[in-house]
């Protein structure tokens, strides 16, 4: 085989390994902000439970209504660390997965430009072929007259 199609070969593998580093990454991207995003929500949802549970203290709740809103804050507590944890998992994925990609990119891309610097060659090797053949045929006729 030659040289042009060995690396034709390893840019069409090198290619398929980007195309699915890039999916997985952007699959990944989308858990990753849609963590964050249920994150974010809990953690507004925890803040609005406080100032109603500050404000419940001071409005004349009783004690046992007071004490289910902090029953409530505890346990969306523990949903929050669950939901940190989550989006930490997903975000570290994200990013392990965006330098694999850069990286199978950066090969891509060294492939290609191999490719086009072997195509290069092969075609300054053919005009430079070309044109000794036709000096040679060229002195071939002239010494002929």
């Amino acid at each position: 085989m030659s040289e042009i199609k060995e690396i034709k070969v390893l840019l069409d593998k090198a290619k398929r390994e980007e195309s699915k580093a890039f999916n997985e990454m952007t699959s990944d991207e989308v858990k990753a902000k849609e963590q964050k995003s249920q994150l974010d929500s809990c953690l507004t949802y925890r803040e609005e439970c406080l100032d109603g549970l500050k404000s419940a203290k001071t409005s004349g709740l009783s004690i046992v209504q007071i004490r289910e809103c902090q029953v409530l804050m505890q346990h969306l507590d523990s949903v929050l660390e669950t939901r940190q944890y989550k989006a930490d998992i997903c975000q570290e994925s994200y990013e392990k997965l965006k330098k694999l990609w850069m990286k199978k990119n950066e090969h891509y891309k060294q492939l290609k430009e191999t490719l086009e610097q072997a195509i290069e060659k092969r075609d300054n090797t053919m005009i430079d072929g070309d044109h000794s053949v036709m000096i040679e045929t060229y002195n071939a006729f002239k010494h002929k007259k």
